[in-house]
């Protein structure tokens, strides 16, 4: 099937040809991420049709083992681009989900059932449990409609796990891993010459997007703030193609690396971090931009650090994702934050979360105390996962903040 659009979805959409054909006609390697962005769903199921293994996959540490298999991922959050108000509905109403539960989860469950009703080849789901209830129930949902729904085990590292305590979840994470691959594959047996290949991979990608943050501190408006989250965004899944995702950031280094610093440009910049989910109201993104901020420090992706290459490569998967701001504990993602004010020299914080997710909304309260009292500003914001306009009054409160912080 090719996605149906809705109203909505189709001005999303030519937001994203906008900002490729205008607001970074500059930039022929944004550009082609664009076009990466928007074949993304549609080629994956065309991928499907011919015999590809294709999945839905909301995990991001499996992406590795999962290209190592041969087979496609197909991001959750990719979902929000082509969610709009009918999926809600059909949570809302069909599935019954209260009016008040985290957008992300009725916009998901609400588009595989639109999609099913339409006959997507993307039949499998593979998401993780314990870490949000009302997914937990989605998966039950899912598996009622007919989808093929495996869940993980989240494997939580609490601060101070060390020494043996450490060393058993990671045989612990291990064993999941097998499992998952067990599912996927048909077999526990892991390819572990293709996973290495997939980590050696992975470790290029994360090298050349640090190359790039280091290069858009002396380039801060060369890549807008729509470029670069959906930049960040791929360094999980490749949308689906990680030759051309890699030749996107060889290019990108190319392009900065050729450009003079412009010290004015710098001046003019207000670096900002932002930390939480992608929101799918552009118009946050054009906000900050036409402020004069500069997404220039990202928190949700871990690419600070390389996966292991002189170990078992399992092993590897499971050491980086319990070393990583993934592991769990919000202290984990708060260090990570305060590396990146040091290295930007970040003026603020942009803390955004999905309405109706209440684990994230207190997350967002922590880390808004624990770096207010440091002397950093934040603005914590929630909007929806679905696409859709920001409110007036959201982009006021975000030009406001910007504004304060020049």
């Amino acid at each position: 099937m090719s996605t149906v659009l809705t109203s909505e979805a189709q001005e999303q959409l030519n937001h994203i040809r906008y900002s490729r054909d205008t607001v970074h006609a500059h930039s022929p390697a944004i550009q082609k991420l664009f076009n990466l962005v928007i074949d993304y769903v549609d080629d994956a199921e065309k991928a499907g049709k011919s015999g590809t293994k294709v999945i839905w996959a909301g995990v991001p540490w499996a992406m590795p083992l999962i290209y190592s298999t041969g087979a496609i991922p197909v991001a959750f959050s990719e979902m929000g681009r082509i969610s709009g108000q009918e999926a809600i509905t059909v949570s809302e109403d069909y599935y019954q989900m209260p009016a008040e539960t985290c957008s992300m989860v009725k916009a998901t469950a609400g588009e595989w059932h639109l999609r099913k009703q339409a006959g997507t080849s993307i039949t499998r789901i593979f998401g993780s449990s314990s870490g949000c209830e009302p997914y937990n129930l989605a998966w039950e949902v899912m598996k009622k409609e007919g989808f093929d729904v495996y869940t993980s085990d989240i494997v939580y590292r609490a601060p101070g796990v060390e020494g043996e305590r450490y060393e058993e979840l990671v045989h612990y994470f291990i064993d999941e891993i097998h499992d998952f691959n067990e599912w996927l594959t048909g077999s526990r047996e892991i390819d572990k010459d293709s996973l290495h290949r997939e980590i050696v991979r992975k470790n290029h990608l994360m090298r050349r997007m640090r190359e790039i943050m280091n290069l858009r501190l002396l380039h801060p408006f060369h890549v807008k703030s729509l470029g670069i989250m959906y930049l960040m965004n791929g360094l999980t899944h490749y949308f689906g193609k990680p030759e051309e995702y890699t030749e996107v950031l060889d290019a990108l280094v190319e392009e900065l690396s050729s450009l003079e610093t412009d010290e004015a440009e710098r001046r003019r910049a207000i670096p900002l971090i932002w930390t939480g989910g992608n929101g799918q109201e552009f118009g946050i993104y054009e906000t900050i931009d036409s402020a004069g901020g500069s997404l220039l420090g990202f928190v949700s992706s871990p690419y600070a650090k390389d996966f292991r290459e002189d170990i078992d490569p399992v092993e590897s998967v499971a050491r980086f994702q319990l070393e990583s701001q993934m592991a769990g504990a919000s202290i984990y993602r708060r260090h990570v934050i305060e590396q990146q004010v040091d290295r930007i020299q970040a003026r603020g914080l942009i803390l955004y979360g999905y309405l109706g997710c209440s684990f994230g909304s207190v997350t967002r309260e922590m880390y808004r105390d624990y770096f207010h009292n440091k002397g950093i500003p934040s603005i914590n914001l929630e909007g929806t996962f679905q696409v859709g306009a920001p409110s007036g009054q959201l982009l006021t409160r975000i030009k406001a903040f910007i504004e304060m912080l020049s």
